[in-house]
């Protein structure tokens, strides 16, 4: 069962990563792949990144 567990993660992981490398090769930046893909706006991402620096 252990290797089964394992194949089910390997076979996860690379989904994940085939759809990370394909949005990336798409849009470019993660700025806008969420502005493609939510409904976000360039303001809401100013408004987070300030809230990110303050924090951080």
């Amino acid at each position: 069962m252990k290797l089964e567990v394992m194949i089910n993660w390997t076979i996860f992981v690379a989904l994940i990563s085939s759809a990370t490398s394909y949005l990336f090769m798409k849009y470019g930046t993660v700025e806008k792949i969420i502005l493609h893909l939510t409904d976000f706006t360039k303001e809401d991402i100013r408004k987070v990144k300030g809230l990110l620096k303050w924090k951080y």
